[in-house]
């Protein structure tokens, strides 16, 4: 058994999800269109942030910095989160935030992948991605 907590597995970003990102956003930062990385969660990792493909985005090392540490932040995470929205039409911020109560197990298949595979079989998204959703008693959820 691994001495890593479930949620930090769930929070980390795999070298799969890290190369898919990069190659999705074009290797370059997703705000200035330089040179960049994909390490910067959307959701972040401190509220629970998965680190599936929909909540990470490229980003350069200045772009990282003024997200993490600027008055900005709250317009660059509008920006980003416009971005995964054009590349993922029904992502929501809340899809990725971790609940060790969902049946997804922290994200190994997220909540949008799985709302997808009931569209195409025709099934109600909505109602059924409600029904799915196992919710924990108030005062024990990762916000």
């Amino acid at each position: 058994m691994s001495s890593r907590h479930k949620r930090t597995k769930a929070c980390s970003i795999s070298q799969k999800t890290k190369k898919r990102v990069y190659e999705r956003d074009g290797k370059c930062c997703i705000f200035c269109g330089a040179p960049g990385l994909p390490e910067a969660h959307i959701v972040p990792r401190s509220h629970g942030g998965l680190g599936v493909e929909e909540n990470i985005v490229t980003v350069c090392r200045s772009c990282h910095d003024l997200l993490d540490n600027s008055t900005h932040r709250k317009e660059m995470l509008q920006e980003a989160a416009g971005y995964l929205k054009s590349i993922y039409p029904e992502w929501k911020k809340e899809s990725f935030i971790f609940c060790k109560w969902r049946k997804d197990k922290g994200g190994e298949v997220s909540e949008l992948k799985r709302n997808s595979k009931q569209a195409d079989s025709g099934g109600e998204t909505e109602e059924k991605a409600q029904k799915d959703k196992v919710e924990p008693p108030d005062g024990f959820r990762f916000i």
